[in-house]
Formats: C-alpha cells, sequence, structure tokens
C-alpha cells in the first residue's frame, strides 16, 4: 500500500460552506448578513446557492474570505425529488441573477440531467440531501459526472432528521466509485440551522481556483464537531490523528473495519487500522463525547491511491 498523507495535499487548513440560502430565494436574510455570518464565524469560504437563480456574490469577499458564486437546482419526480448543488469559480460563473432553465421535462433520469447542466456550465455539482430528497441507491447508482455528495446536511437534520446519507456513500464507495463526502449547513437563516455542517479543505491556497481543485479531488474531510490533523496511509497502516473524541470508526468494505474507543477522559487523538488486504476503501468516522463527528475521505486499497 502506497504511502498517503491528506497534510501533503496542500499548505493549510480553509473551512467553509458548501450550501446556503438567502432571501434571494427562500432564506430568511439578505446575502450580505449571511456572508458577515460565517465570516464572523470564522469560516474561510462559503457558496451561496439559492434555488434556482445563479449567484455570483464574489465581490463581496475578500483575500481572507472567499464568497463562490453557486446554485441549487432540483426537479420532482413521482416519489421526492432530485436536487443539485453547483459551485463555479468567479470566471466560469452564470450572469448574476439569471434564472437556470432546467433540463427537457422528459429527460429520462432528472438527477443526471441536473448534474449535466452544472457540468457543462463550468460547475462542480454536488448531489443533495438524498434522505430528505428521498432517494434510495437504486435511484441513483448509474448516475455519473459528479464528485461531491453530501453525507450530513445539517439543515435537514434539524428540521427533520433527514440529514444523513451515509449508506448511499457506502454504497458507490463499495462499487469503487470515487464519490467524496461533505457536510453542509443549506441553512435558511443565521439560527440553529447553521455552523453545524462543514467542509475543511486542504490547499494551497485559498483562492477559488485552488478550492475547487482539492473538492473535486478529495482533499478535505467533513465535520459536524471535531477536527481531523491528519488522514493518512503509512508503513500499512491506516491513520486519523484528531481533536480528542471518545471513538474512531474505520468503515470499510467488503472486510469489516474497526472500532477504537478512548479507555481514558481525555479522549482518543489518534487510531490506527492494520487492512488486511482484502478491503476496497477505508473511511474514518471520529465521534466526540457530544456524539459530533468528523468523516474522512476513503482511501481505496484496490488501486492503492486516494484520487
Amino acid at each position: 500500500m502506497k504511502d498517503y498523507r491528506l497534510s501533503a495535499m496542500g499548505k493549510a487548513w480553509y473551512k467553509g460552506n458548501l450550501h446556503c440560502h438567502t432571501t434571494d430565494s427562500d432564506g430568511a436574510e439578505p446575502p450580505q448578513a449571511m456572508i458577515q455570518h460565517y465570516q464572523t464565524a470564522g469560516w474561510d469560504f462559503l457558496v451561496v446557492t439559492d434555488h434556482e437563480v445563479f449567484s455570483d456574490y464574489s465581490s463581496r469577499g475578500s483575500r481572507e474570505f472567499l464568497v463562490l458564486p453557486g446554485i441549487e437546482v432540483g426537479r420532482d419526480v413521482a416519489v421526492g425529488c432530485h436536487h443539485v448543488v453547483g459551485v463555479a469559480p468567479p470566471a466560469a460563473a452564470q450572469s448574476h441573477g439569471s434564472v437556470f432553465e432546467p433540463p427537457h421535462q422528459k429527460t429520462p433520469d432528472p438527477g443526471q440531467g441536473l448534474v449535466d447542466s452544472m457540468a457543462e456550465r463550468g460547475y462542480l455539482p454536488m448531489y443533495c440531501h438524498p434522505v430528505w430528497s428521498r432517494r434510495e441507491f437504486p435511484d441513483l447508482e448509474t448516475m455519473q459526472a459528479f464528485r461531491l455528495l453530501e453525507i450530513y446536511n445539517h439543515g435537514c437534520h434539524w428540521e427533520n432528521a433527514t440529514g444523513m446519507g451515509l449508506h448511499i456513500w457506502d454504497n458507490y464507495l463499495r462499487r469503487g466509485r470515487r464519490i467524496w463526502g461533505t457536510a453542509v449547513d443549506d441553512c435558511h437563516s443565521s439560527g440553529g440551522d447553521s455552523l453545524g455542517g462543514w467542509v475543511v479543505v486542504r490547499s494551497s491556497a485559498l483562492s477559488p481556483e485552488a478550492i475547487l481543485a482539492s473538492l473535486e479531488a478529495g482533499h478535505f474531510y467533513a465535520s459536524s464537531g471535531p477536527a481531523i490533523y491528519e488522514w493518512a496511509a503509512e508503513e500499512g497502516e491506516i491513520v486519523v490523528r484528531c481533536s480528542p473524541v471518545r471513538s474512531v470508526e474505520f468503515i470499510a468494505y467488503e472486510q469489516r473495519g474497526l472500532c477504537v474507543h478512548a479507555d481514558h477522559p481525555g479522549g482518543l487523538t489518534e487510531a490506527r487500522f492494520r487492512p488486511q488486504g482484502r478491503e476496497i476503501f477505508v473511511r474514518a468516522q471520529c465521534v466526540d463525547y457530544r456524539g459530533l463527528t468528523a468523516w474522512t475521505n476513503p482511501i481505496f486499497l484496490n488501486d492503492c491511491k486516494h484520487a
């Protein structure tokens, strides 16, 4: 197994929210208020993703805080819906305030149509809240051309406990799909549905191009609380180093993984797992004493590399 270190994939960590709403669609607060909310809270970047309307508030950012262009698009189906977020560098952004023109209603796969619509415009697609949308894995299995999947949507969890998508993610991963898991707020206010889910990106710089490249490559972790300082394959072991947690859960398929539990009040700050060689992938979940979790992206063992 080749060595891999997430920390070596960039120079610094940058914390951001990839999904939020404002009064430009169904949010309760104007864009500038949401931007200020995240900047004051210590985030490094924010994507404004109002429904069906392209936003570009990049001019309201700064060298220390990025605001990336974005949108959330959706299609209802017989049961539930499909929603996809698109994130773009400013150079590729659609005209601010322009309305999204959806794919033809008779598109055979509405979810794929939304993903393709984002990719064709130069946006990085992210499939949103599959449980809230009432999607099951067979509904999504054949979808292509996206790398990001919301595995934790804080707003959906806050609203009606439909924010977790881990089973969808693992179904992709055990089939060898390079899908990276994100945590997001999907907030509609600066209240309880905000500041609860984020990604921390390892990147060469705090620039739109560098952040998007790291997201597409999977060089980040997702969290609702704990911090991860290292995620590595070294000397035949998988290693995670993190803020103090109650448990570290190594998730693997098809061979089962391992749970490591703290045996002292100070908690775990490092855990190791030695794969047996039959695993397709290994990922880790770091769970703190409040039940909050940080999720690594997977390391794939069958080709001995991360991405």
